[in-house]
């Protein structure tokens, strides 16, 4: 929101051009609560221009197109070659003086052009950069005096504060807001806006037209002004010149009237050709099959639907309520009477269209934050009558206000000690009182240590008591509320459960090296698709964007999308989990089930896609190596959460891995979850260039599982004795029915055991079978191991894996 400070001094009494008050309103805001990103001041740009008298103004001696001009800075004539058909003698113009600088950045000097010297540029708006016309030069109005500033003959010798409004402070929105809280600021009165209607007593705008609500939920108010006889042109240059301040480009004395009232007082309004509408009548309610597409003023024809809300004539729609006007009624040139909107429509049925449509415009944002109901028929009267004054014509006695659903003032009733409670702070109920006045707010009399205050309908963000108080915070300045805690007794409390779980997944998966994720949980419903988890996803009613319209099924869509963005930021390998919620289908229940989960992400990256020697461990199908690493994750995960039977095996599919390439992982006997390499659609889908892996479990299900309590042990004193053993198996064995009857067999003597080769040759293959090579490490815990024991322990595993499994020892 750009807010010019000479606009803002119609609302509240200072000067514009006090570039301390300036500042000190600039300040203020900002810790009131309105960030000011910016003060400007247009005038700069003007600087070595001034005001010039056109004392001559004749032909060129050598050029048919150009004149030859004599003009005066203040303090002599100058010669000034001009190219413009407007100029003549007695002229007030803008002069570009020799060493200034356009705000297009084209330096001005003294030159010489078709024989004749010319010490300056006499400019046009273009060339300023206030407007687009080019085909003469700006001729100012009045009689400023030669040589003054050209900046303030143009009324540029302002300041703008650019400030980022909050959603919920609609009311600062337009200048008659900002203005009432820099007149609090600055303890002065506010000056709103009078209504000094002109009306025309042989015409009553209620023989003029009709308006019917049939939708009063969404459109609880419709006011319609009439003004006949208008003739459409340019509008007054002042206000031209603020709307450019705030950003916006003129176009019309009418458009630029309704333009003009929203950026002051915050009331969108729509200007319709009244001989366009069919029976002159309106009627809101919601769009209808037979209405077919709309065509709005942009020219793009948008496909509405049963929700959207429209403002009709007696045979179609003619605009999208709150959003955008229709093509077929729109003020034209050739336009004489006009019948001008100003309604309230419901912000969600706004803010629904508007995403649905991607149309975005200043009405459609005001609305769908919320304007000041009790505001529509001041600001139609008060536009109505701008117009009368802009474009001529007569204002048709009274207005035709439909108000189906009045909308009262909010009351809410505020205790003064819970004011000293929040803020930390001794406010007396006199200061809260006057403070809150401030604000446009009534205050009831004080009864039992506290008072009922009436909310104006223009702050519809303050509904409760801690509202109010934030708006007492806000008068008092957040940098009053002391910054320690009140002393209080409240007991630690430990998460427990599935909380207590997250906290440890999340220690384990960072300890691990891997970073946190944290994602929406709305994700796109084609995504959940592509990695075969889409069936049953909750569709959204009112979702963001397309790309996020269901919830999610699964953490791995999110984890996709951050790695595809890293990837393409230049990050040469991605590591990250997810702890968050899905959601799941719930038969015969109003919500859907919610699961506690974590996802983890490795993509390849700079390292080897294989392993050193080109191949998986042992001579397998070669896997990537991000396959292993996040195995060795989930057994590290398995440790510290001191799961029981952590184990991987065959059962876990879907679209989202490789074929082939993927594993259940059990826990107690329950699948858990799966693990596995990303199948190359997936891949391709989301944009990866390089291979990746991932694992998901469920949270829950590892929480139901009895886990064994947490144990210590001590550091080992004695030496242990390590072995290797390779011995054939059936192909058909899988190593962790070996690793079983090993540590079986063994007892407690053996320590660990690790596979680390599987050996395949050609005759091994031919008899079905292959090589597994562990690492034994055996060790007493109380006295050094002899080798005789380590030996009976060693012949004790060959002996059992051969009466078990038909293993012999690999010669």
């Amino acid at each position: 929101m750009r807010v010019s400070l000479e606009w803002l001094s119609d609302y509240v009494e200072l000067d514009p051009a006090d570039a301390a008050l300036a500042g000190r309103i600039a300040e203020g805001l900002l810790l009131a609560g309105l960030e000011v990103e910016a003060v400007e001041r247009p005038g700069e740009a003007l600087e070595g221009m001034v005001v010039g008298e056109v004392l001559e103004a004749g032909p060129h001696p050598n050029a048919d197109r150009l004149k030859l001009c004599r003009v005066s800075d203040g303090k002599r004539a100058r010669p000034v070659v001009c190219g413009a058909p407007n100029v003549a003698a007695g002229q007030r113009v803008v002069l570009a003086l020799p060493g200034s600088r356009l705000p297009g950045g084209q330096a001005i000097e003294a030159v010489v052009i078709r024989g004749e010297r010319s010490e300056g540029m006499i400019c046009s708006a273009r060339e300023l950069g206030l407007g687009e016309d080019h085909s003469g030069i700006i001729v100012l109005e009045g009689s400023p005096a030669a040589g003054s500033p050209a900046a303030a003959a143009l009324g540029l010798d302002d300041v703008i504060l650019d400030i980022s409004i909050t959603p919920n402070r609609a009311d600062c929105l337009s200048v008659l807001g900002v203005a009432r809280e820099a007149a609090a600021l600055l303890g002065r009165s506010l000056r709103a806006p009078e209504v000094r209607m002109e009306e025309d007593a042989s015409a009553l705008a209620a023989s003029l037209c009709q308006v019917e609500i049939l939708d009063p939920a969404k459109c609880p108010r419709y006011v319609a002004r009439i003004i006949r006889g208008v003739a459409i042109g340019p509008s007054p240059a002042w206000m031209q010149r603020r709307l450019r301040a705030a950003g916006m480009r003129p176009i019309s004395n009418v458009v630029d009237v309704t333009n003009y009232a929203m950026l002051s007082l915050g009331q969108p309004l729509h200007a319709f050709d009244l001989a366009r509408l069919a029976g002159r009548r309106i009627v809101v309610r919601r769009w209808r099959p037979e209405d077919g597409p709309f065509r709005t003023l942009d020219g793009q024809e948008r496909r509405m639907e049963g929700e959207d809300l429209m403002i009709c004539d007696a045979r179609r729609p003619v605009a999208i309520g709150g959003v955008m006007g229709g093509l077929e009624s729109e003020v034209s040139g050739d336009t004489r009477d006009i019948l001008l909107e100003s309604a309230y429509f419901a912000p969600s049925t706004i803010r629904r269209t508007r995403r649905r449509l991607g149309l975005s415009t200043e009405a459609s944002y005001r609305f769908e934050r919320g304007v000041d109901p009790g505001a529509t028929a001041r600001v139609a009267a008060w536009a109505a009558d701008l117009i009368r004054q802009a474009a001529g014509g007569k204002v048709a006695q009274g207005e035709v206000d439909c108000h189906p659903m009045p909308v009262a003032p909010a009351k809410v009733r505020l205790r003064h000690k819970r004011v000293s409670d929040i803020l930390g702070l001794e406010v007396p109920p006199a200061q809260v009182r006057r403070e809150l006045e401030a604000l446009g707010m009534k205050v009831g009399a004080d009864r039992g240590g506290a008072c009922e205050v009436e909310v104006p309908t223009f702050r519809p963000d303050v509904e409760r008591e801690i509202d109010l108080i934030e708006e007492i915070a806000r008068r008092q300045g957040y940098g009053r509320i002391p910054s320690e805690l009140p002393p209080s007794r409240q007991p630690a409390v430990r998460p427990g459960g599935v909380r207590r779980m997250e906290g440890e997944a999340r220690e384990a998966m960072l300890s691990a090296g891997y970073s946190e994720a944290i994602n929406y949980s709305f994700v796109s419903s084609a995504g959940l698709a592509r990695l075969g988890m889409g069936e049953g996803a909750v569709p959204l009613r009112n979702p963001l964007s397309a790309e996020m319209d269901v919830l999610r099924t699964t953490l791995l869509a999110g984890l996709l999308g951050n790695a595809a963005l890293n990837l393409n930021r230049g990050v040469e390998e991605v590591r990250l989990f997810e702890i968050g919620r899905t959601f799941h289908p719930n038969p015969g229940q109003p919500l859907p089930r919610e699961a506690s989960r974590l996802a983890a992400l490795r993509t390849e990256g700079g390292a080897p896609a294989l392993w050193p020697d080109g191949s998986a461990p042992g001579g397998e199908q070669p896997l990537p190596r991000a396959v292993y690493e996040l195995k060795g994750a989930v057994e590290r995960l398995g440790a510290l959460l001191r799961l029981p039977g952590l184990s991987f095996g065959s059962g876990a599919g879907g679209g989202a891995f490789a074929p082939g390439a993927s594993a259940a992982i059990r826990v107690g006997g329950a699948e858990a979850g799966a693990i596995g390499v990303l199948g190359r659609g997936v891949l391709e889908a989301w944009g990866l260039r390089q291979g990746a892996a991932a694992f998901e479990l469920d949270l829950g299900v590892l929480l139901a599982q009895e886990r064994p309590p947490r144990r210590f042990e001590a550091l080992p004193r004695f030496p242990a004795n390590l072995r290797d053993l390779a011995v054939v198996v059936p192909e058909k064995v899988a190593h962790g029915e070996v690793e079983a009857l090993i540590r079986e067999a063994a007892g407690e003597l053996l320590e660990s055991a690790a596979l680390f080769d599987v050996y395949r040759s050609q005759a091994l293959a031919q008899a079905g079978e292959k090589s597994l090579a562990y690492s034994l490490v055996f060790r007493h815990p109380e006295r050094t191991l002899t080798d005789a024991e380590a030996n009976r322990a060693f012949e004790a595993i060959v002996e059992r894996l051969a009466r078990g499994l038909g293993a012999r020892l690999r010669a």
